[in-house]
This record gives structure tokens, C-alpha cells and sequence, in this order.
């Protein structure tokens, strides 16, 4: 799994259609959506998710199903978002929490909405309706940048700056 990342100011299909051509010599106008509007390829050599937060847009790119979330990790109010949290939720690090919670939901193609509510993170692992969820969960830091690499098993993967 490769990571590209920028902090350029770039629009997220611009970017991937960036990485894409040039990294998988893939012609970004086959683009499909899914009905919650997560852009896929048909018969794909490699899958793909964005993420973009403050100056920050990466895409992760490999062989397998994937979702990726980055939060900028700058002061916010904790407080008022520590009611939409449950009590275990409370004491976890809010940037690793979110993005697990966005990595899922965006692994799932699903919205937040639909998941959501469902989903508990606690002890660093993601629940969803109470179960474990049958992912990988990856956490890494790029720059003031928390993020989070959902796969169905465990992906060694790099990071990689890229220029457009």
C-alpha cells in the first residue's frame, strides 16, 4: 500500500488523477461512484481512497479495498465534542478516534450517517454494534496530521511526498 501525500493547494480529484496517471498509467476518466459517491475504477489494477485536512491531501493506493482519513490536529473544542462521544469514548485521543471511525466508513463506502451511530472506538480498537470490526486499523503522523489506514488485513505500506 503507498501513501501519497501533498500540501499543495490541489482539488482531491486532481490529485488523484495525478497519482493515479502517473504512478498506474491510469486513464482517470473511467471513473465510476459508488451511490454514496465514493469514486472507484471498474476491473481495477489498484483501489483507492482520498482524504484531505487543513493543507494536507493524501491517497492511498493499492491491490486491496482501502480507506483513509487525516485530521489536522489543531486545538478544537473538546468539550462540545465530547457529548456526541460515549463515556469510553471520552478518554481516547480524539484524532486517532475520529479518523479510525472515517477510515471504516470510508473503507465501507458508506456514509456517516448510515455508521456512525454505530461505531465506538475504545481501548484503541473500533467496535461497531458492540464487535470488534473485522479490519485493519493503522495510525501514523504525517507532519501536525493524525491518520488513519483501514484494510481488510494488515498492509506494510510507505509514504510517499508527491509533486504535481
Amino acid at each position: 500500500m503507498k501513501i501519497f501525500y501533498t500540501f499543495l493547494p490541489v482539488s482531491g480529484k486532481a490529485f488523484t488523477e495525478a497519482v493515479l496517471k502517473r504512478e498506474y498509467k491510469i486513464d482517470c476518466h473511467v471513473f465510476k461512484s459508488t451511490k454514496h459517491g465514493k469514486p472507484y475504477l471498474e476491473n481495477p489494477p489498484v483501489r483507492f481512497n482520498l482524504t484531505h485536512s487543513g493543507k494536507l491531501t493524501a491517497l492511498a493506493a493499492g491491490e486491496c479495498e482501502v480507506g483513509l482519513d487525516a485530521e489536522e490536529c489543531k486545538e478544537r473544542n473538546l468539550a462540545a465534542l465530547s457529548k456526541r462521544l460515549t463515556p469510553a469514548e471520552r478518554s481516547e485521543d480524539f484524532f486517532r478516534l475520529w479518523t479510525a471511525k472515517e477510515a471504516y466508513v470510508k473503507y465501507n463506502g458508506a456514509t456517516l450517517a448510515e455508521k456512525l451511530p454505530r461505531l465506538e472506538f475504545r481501548g484503541g480498537a473500533l467496535y461497531e454494534d458492540g464487535a470488534p470490526v473485522p479490519v485493519n486499523l493503522c495510525f501514523f503522523r504525517i507532519e501536525n496530521y493524525q491518520l488513519a489506514l483501514c484494510t481488510a488485513r494488515p498492509e506494510p505500506f510507505e509514504r510517499i511526498p508527491f509533486d504535481l
